[in-house]
């Protein structure tokens, strides 16, 4: 965040910058990743990248099925990659344009009941 300190203190900002490490960031999109698919954070993958200027991510990630699943793996897709650029740019401010993402191996989810 940068901008002329007379015109945030003017709206009541706080003058000062907030900076992201690109490790913050990937470990961001992982935890995304992890609630929007469903799967364990050892089970994601994720890298980062520079698109003109904005952020492309390669996400890989195991189908999880089970859990009364209705949608098919392009929906999932969908649902993923719309997760992750609205995640990265309401959590993060960062604007991703592009989203990979690649299926790699099932998982099962099952269903425990707590006593």
């Amino acid at each position: 965040m940068t901008g002329d300190g007379a015109a945030e203190a003017a709206t009541g900002g706080v003058s000062g910058s907030t900076t992201f490490s690109a490790r913050a960031l990937q470990r961001l999109a992982v935890g995304i990743v992890r609630d929007a698919a469903g799967v364990a954070v050892r089970d994601v993958g994720v890298q980062l990248s520079d698109h003109r200027g904005a952020l492309r991510i390669a996400v890989a990630v195991p189908v999880a099925r089970g859990g009364g699943q209705t949608s098919n793996l392009v929906e999932q897709g969908d649902a993923l990659r719309r997760a992750v650029i609205d995640g990265m740019r309401d959590l993060a401010g960062r604007d991703v344009r592009i989203v990979d993402i690649r299926y790699a191996g099932v998982r099962r989810s099952r269903e425990t009941r707590v006593r």
